[in-house]
């Protein structure tokens, strides 16, 4: 997925702040401490956050006088930066106007239908939807613009992919929900069962569904989730924003993965769980919060 391009003095000069550094070319916002491609703008939060400044895919960043006085000579001369008192706040300031005033998030997706493609007559395909071959779409699916649908995938029926991710932020403590411009990756011989929802990424890129990956009912798996293949996710499963599952992960009913918490290879989550904390592989945790009860043998399947 790829978004126009936009020169930071441009964007100093919609939000009327200072440019610190070169006026280089943005193609897009994302948070410093994601996978980035491409030349980016983000922003700097707090002093930990420092660190991503080293990434070349990071061209620019919002910051403040107090965090751009703690940087090395070297890492001002190889960057750009807006300097602003609130650094979250005028970055997501810059995302909402783009959003709304320009063309900027615009989604370059192809559309596309393949061969055998069986699509329910109550189901609502938005456009920017790629779909491969021999897919089946039930009854009342929704899937929206910017999603990519794999070979030999079944999506029954009530599910929705793609909807708008949540992320609240508060403007005079009052919240308000961010936009969310990217989408949903849905890969060969995966299988989604009734009623369940998948968010689409917040910036660029994609949430992701690995090959041949089994998701039961009534799950939800929200913004920038990644999920590696031959995975089984059972009903009532809520994976919070950017929790990432490696390959051959079962998550037992109602079992929640918190936000960025990662589940290792093979491992196995017990019904009603709780993941506070990243998962090593091939380990069986259960309880709340979870603890490891044992490890799992390969493809572990449950009794």
């Amino acid at each position: 997925m790829t978004f126009r391009k936009i020169e930071l003095k441009e964007i100093s000069d919609i939000l009327e702040v200072e440019l610190v550094g070169t006026s280089v070319e943005i193609n897009s916002l994302n948070l410093a401490n994601r996978d980035l491609f491409g030349n980016n703008l983000t922003y700097i939060g707090n002093e930990s956050y420092l660190e991503y400044l080293a990434q070349k895919e990071i061209v620019a960043a919002f910051i403040s006088k107090e965090h751009l006085d703690l940087l090395d000579a070297e890492i001002i001369e190889s960057k750009s930066f807006i300097v602003v008192d609130k650094p979250e706040q005028e970055f997501y300031k810059l995302h909402e106007y783009l959003c709304e005033q320009t063309d900027f998030y615009f989604k370059h997706v192809n559309v596309k239908y393949g061969e055998n493609v069986k699509i329910h007559p109550t189901a609502v395909i938005e456009d920017g939807v790629q779909i491969s071959d021999n897919v089946i779409i039930g009854a009342n699916v929704v899937i929206h613009s910017g999603s990519i649908i794999g070979n030999n995938v079944v999506i029954e029926p009530g599910s929705v992919i793609g909807t708008q991710g949540f992320q609240v932020l508060y403007n005079n403590e009052v919240p308000y929900l961010v936009k969310h411009v990217g989408g949903v990756k849905i890969s060969d011989n995966v299988s989604i069962g009734a009623n369940t929802c998948i968010s689409n990424s917040l910036f660029d890129g994609y949430t992701e569904i690995g090959e041949s990956t089994k998701i039961d009912s009534l799950v939800f798996i929200a913004h920038n989730c990644k999920i590696g293949s031959n995975c089984v996710i059972t009903s009532g499963v809520v994976m919070a924003g950017s929790s990432t599952l490696d390959s051959g992960v079962w998550l037992a009913p109602n079992s929640v993965i918190l936000n960025r918490v990662n589940v290792g290879m093979e491992s196995f989550v017990g019904s009603h769980t709780l993941v506070m904390k990243s998962v090593p592989d091939n380990t069986k945790v259960i309880g709340v919060p979870a603890r490891r009860v044992g490890n799992t043998e390969s493809r572990y399947t449950p009794s």
